[in-house]
């Protein structure tokens, strides 16, 4: 619909390009053709059913968050830098918009959301035993010669639990005490992801790391899907719990 509307644009102001198709310096007139106004229409009518769609899955996934729990740690991101990195992808799942709306929703269950800046923590670079490994954005698992290995982003999130809000800085000893009981809920939440297909039928992102098995190598007919269970316990009395 974009360049249905540029063509259309285009068509009605000729004297405004060059010949080689780019736009004249300097002011101009810009004439709007009745059915150019009818595709403009359809546009901001497209665009408006994706907001309402957007922000639709957005308070559901928020509501399913908070129902965890009322305080998440978040690693302090330039959304708006993300935009140059990975484009239309961004504005089409407006990550800052959620963290919003997380913040929003937290705050009026009496929680809080708290961001540390990733300049003093690395959680993706960094394990628990002390080392610093960097890796490239493309290497989506976290190995170690201590004998962690873990999908990299789940095991970020299990290390943002022991930031610290005052220094910002990670507490590798609570990490590693917390470690033996943290990983199989990782592996846990890493086959479900895997195994759990999205509803629209499309294969999970390969920015994820599932091309790879918790061992290593490829999951290609290697997963069994074991029935895991939850990888949060919900706490005794409420809903969630009594249903289990």
């Amino acid at each position: 619909m974009q360049r249905k509307l540029d063509r259309q644009r285009r068509a009605n102001n000729p004297e405004n390009y060059h010949a080689n198709g780019t736009v004249k310096l300097g002011a101009k007139q810009w004439k709007r053709s009745k059915r150019s106004q009818d595709s403009l229409d359809q546009l901001r009518e497209i665009q408006r059913r994706l907001a309402a769609h957007r922000k639709s899955l957005h308070g559901r996934l928020v509501n399913e968050i908070v129902e965890l729990g009322n305080v998440f740690k978040l690693e302090k991101l330039s959304y708006r830098a993300f935009q140059k990195e990975f484009g239309r992808s961004v504005g089409l799942r407006a990550p800052g918009g959620f963290v919003s709306e997380l913040r929003r929703k937290a705050e009026s269950a009496g929680g809080k959301v708290i961001e540390f800046p990733i300049r003093n923590t690395r959680l993706s670079q960094r394990c628990h035993c002390g080392q610093v490994h960097k890796k490239r954005l493309s290497e989506r698992w976290q190995g170690c010669a201590c004998g962690v290995f873990a999908q990299r982003d789940l095991y970020s999130a299990f290390l943002a639990r022991f930031v610290e809000q005052e220094t910002n800085q990670l507490h590798a000893g609570q990490a590693a005490e917390a470690w033996t009981g943290a990983e199989p809920l990782l592996r846990t939440a890493w086959q479900q992801a895997v195994t759990n297909q999205p509803a629209s039928g499309r294969s999970n992102p390969s920015s994820f790391g599932a091309t790879r098995s918790w061992s290593g190598s490829s999951v290609e007919g290697e997963i069994a899907c074991t029935k895991a269970r939850d990888v949060v316990a919900y706490p005794l009395g409420t809903a969630r719990a009594r249903e289990r």
